[in-house]
């Protein structure tokens, strides 16, 4: 059985990403590790005793130092743990130069220590040796050329001072040397290193046959035109004029065209011309310079100019090239997932819709086999549209055994999807892996069709040809696909359900409608109730809350601290009165207004005035609730038409909420402003706010729900509030947030709209 999972990668991304961390090492890899180890010591000491030779300098720092470049390309390819190669092959060269064994240990350590952190750096910055990106690019000029280099510099020159080898007067003119000589080694050598060693691995594409002879003119031009500026007999009768940077164009020429090949090439032969003139004594560095030192600092800088310049355009050319590929791409995937989307609405003819997806799947994806397979209700499988090469086994109409259908079944009932880049590395069921190599499968893509969390089928792609990594866009397009197949599958079973349910249709309707009618007979009764019942409550308990009322309020009246019962005991009972005798006559006036509309008396009004007033009646209750409120309604506003009387009882519903529910000190402003011909009010709080389900409910009637199911009320001061709005042709609403407090507004219309 499949591990249920989302993605079955077990080739996974190494094969595609060389720079991995270094793993623990097993007995059987001890000796390959040993043999690595040699080789990255064999070659930094030859490569150093190459160059060492070839300047004669001595223990001097050379114009370009290839073991640096060798030590970093060998971490990033091979793992930190021949970093132990670097060491060996730094001692050997520090033990020919006869220095001492502290001066040694001490090169040593710092050389491998500055490819390790150059290494770790590119890879925490996810560095990609192809250097087919700018990032990639940026990493290795700023992270490895530039920074890591500086650990070996500081070290190496520090260690010569204190031992008395170099005097501390010439530090950073040796410092210099030494920086860019690594750092330009790491420019030059690294990337061709990187490069052979991908290729060696099958990772990067050939070049067509045809630009390889374009290949050989650029690079043979290149080489003869850097051989006359910097190493031939001539170049020293025109090393007066400025003519070092002669070869660019050409340098770019290859980066253009050959991308990073181009680059890495084109910059190791003019810094192998370049730093030929240097040793001869000819060319433009070694005649314009005072010193061999100085000649060595003007050729380094060149260097380092050149190779990061070809470097930044090729990856550039490569992003632009990426970019367009992956858009004609994305381009052919919406239109092959508009034609399917397309034909699903104009057809529902599941057979053509089925092969011409597959047909075109398979041409875009240049897959060997693409088919799709349904699963019945009654748990049977068939695949019922394929598009195969002719060079394969055709699997059309075929039906998967009992066994096969449970393991297809239970991989994919959860949604997940298979990717396998090469199902050798992938554990299977022994019917799956009969399956596979029956039908001579190598990679498969296979995504469910599921609708309604039922699955449906299979749309599937096989690579049968050899191994193939999958990119997430396919995946993607696949998982699209299906999602449009699975709407089809579900719209011709929806069309054959309706093609059913109209042979009952009439039955079912006169059903519904004798049903109908006996539901309506009960709501006019339950109505003709609910009149009695109110009527009931608006007049007799009406009648005998308000006598008791009155007799509470001439108790209170009563002079003296002390009466029969304690006063703060009688305002309770008054406050609990009043509070029911309101709700009696909201509820009351709300069922008759169900009968008759609300009767407004509109006329010109003067909204701040309004608002002053109340502002004043409601001055006591502000203080008790040690609220502020701020009347920010301009003088200037025009007057409204409205009804004085109603949007009193708007503000004071709409201010008693605020007081209400919120603590005490709450800050109120109210504003008013003209939009779109209507003047909107606002009333605006900074109390603790409510969540969107509240602010939805709040101006319907009888709201009571899991947020309010506390309060006293029963929402009718809300729900008159939106009444009376909307009687005068205006709207009302809120605006809130939990915590941030909220904001009322309604809009009224402008005297002139009545006229």
């Amino acid at each position: 059985m499949f591990c249920e999972r989302k993605y079955a990668r077990r080739n996974a991304s190494k094969s595609h990403d060389p720079i991995q961390p270094s793993m623990p090492l097993s007995s059987t890899r001890l000796w390959q590790y040993l043999a690595k180890v040699a080789v990255v010591a064999i070659a930094y000491f030859s490569s150093a005793w190459i160059a060492l030779s070839l300047l004669g300098l001595g223990a001097e720092a050379s114009a370009i130092w290839p073991p640096a470049g060798i030590a970093l390309a060998a971490l990033l390819l091979w793992g930190e743990r021949v970093g132990l190669g670097i060491f060996l092959g730094d001692f050997l060269v520090m033990q020919v130069l006869e220095a001492s064994w502290g001066l040694g240990f001490s090169s040593a350590l710092a050389s491998t220590l500055s490819a390790l952190v150059g290494a770790k750096l590119l890879r925490r910055f996810k560095f990609s040796p192809t250097l087919a990106r700018l990032r990639d690019i940026l990493a290795l000029v700023v992270l490895a050329a530039i920074f890591s280099p500086m650990i070996n510099a500081t070290v190496d020159i520090a260690a010569q001072c204190l031992v008395g080898k170099l005097a501390w007067q010439n530090f950073w003119q040796k410092w210099w040397i030494l920086w860019l000589g690594d750092s330009t080694a790491i420019l030059v050598i690294t990337p061709v290193l990187l490069q052979v060693g991908l290729a060696s691995q099958g990772l990067l594409r050939e070049q067509p046959r045809r630009r390889m002879v374009e290949a050989g003119i650029c690079l043979s031009l290149l080489g003869a035109v850097s051989w006359v500026v910097f190493a031939g007999k001539s170049s020293a009768a025109i090393a007066e004029y400025p003519l070092e940077y002669l070869p660019f164009p050409f340098v770019v020429w290859a980066a253009l065209r050959f991308q990073t090949w181009g680059a890495i090439f084109a910059s190791l032969l003019v810094s192998t011309l370049a730093i030929a003139g240097v040793i001869q004594g000819v060319g433009p560095f070694a005649v314009q310079s005072n010193s061999l030192n100085q000649a060595i600092l003007l050729l380094q800088t060149f260097i380092a100019a050149v190779t990061a310049t070809a470097l930044f355009l090729s990856a550039a050319v490569s992003e632009r090239q990426r970019a367009e590929k992956q858009l004609r791409a994305a381009l052919k995937r919406d239109r092959l997932l508009a034609e399917v989307a397309l034909r699903i609405r104009q057809s529902l003819d599941l057979e053509q819709i089925f092969q011409t997806t597959v047909a075109e799947i398979r041409t875009l994806l240049a897959a060997d086999r693409v088919y799709i397979a349904c699963i019945s209700g009654n748990e049977e499988a068939k695949v019922v549209a394929e598009s195969v090469d002719p060079c394969y086994k055709s699997i059309l109409g075929c039906s998967p055994e009992s066994q096969l259908l449970e393991d297809i079944q239970a991989l994919f009932a959860r949604g997940n999807i298979l990717v396998a880049d090469d199902l050798r590395q992938l554990e299977t069921s022994p019917v799956l892996s009969e399956y596979y190599q029956r039908y001579r499968v190598k990679a498969t893509l296979a995504v469910p069709l599921i609708v309604n969390n039922q699955l449906l089928g299979l749309l599937v792609a096989h690579q049968c040809s050899g191994t193939r990594h999958w990119q997430k866009s396919e995946i993607d397009l696949l998982k699209q696909l299906a999602t449009q197949v699975a709407i089809a599958i579900q719209q011709a079973q929806l069309y054959q359900q309706v093609q059913t349910l109209n042979t009952n249709l009439e039955r079912q309707v006169e059903e519904r409608t004798l049903q109908l009618q006996e539901k309506m007979q009960e709501v006019q009764k339950l109505y003709e109730m609910k009149t009695i019942f109110l009527q009931a409550v608006s007049h007799d308990l009406r009648t005998s809350i308000m006598g008791l009322l009155m007799i509470l309020k001439n108790l209170g009246n009563c002079p003296g601290e002390r009466i029969s019962i304690s006063r703060p005991i009688l305002e309770r009972i008054v406050k609990s009165s009043d509070r029911q005798l309101t709700l009696i006559n909201a509820l009351s006036e709300d069922h008759f207004s169900e009968q008759r509309p609300i009767v407004l008396n509109c006329q010109r009004l003067s909204l701040r005035e309004l608002v002053e007033d109340i502002i004043e009646d409601w001055q006591p209750l502000f203080r008790q609730n040690q609220a502020t409120i701020k009347n920010l309604i301009p003088q200037n506003l025009p007057a409204a038409h409205a009804d004085s009387a109603q949007l009193r009882r708007v503000f004071d519903n709409l201010l008693t909420n605020a007081l209400k529910h919120n603590p005490p000190g709450i800050n109120l402003t109210i504003e008013a402003t003209l939009e779109r011909g209507m003047i909107r009010c606002t009333l605006t709080d900074n109390g603790v706010g409510m969540v969107q389900q509240q602010c939805e409910q709040l101006f319907k009637l009888y709201v009571r729900n899991l947020h309010n199911q506390r309060l006293t009320g029963i929402g009718l001061g809300s729900y008159q509030c939106r009444q009376i709005i909307e009687a005068h042709r205006g709207k009302i609403g809120i605006d809130s947030t939990p915590g941030m407090g909220s904001q009322f507004w309604f809009t009224l219309p402008l005297t002139e709209s009545t006229n």
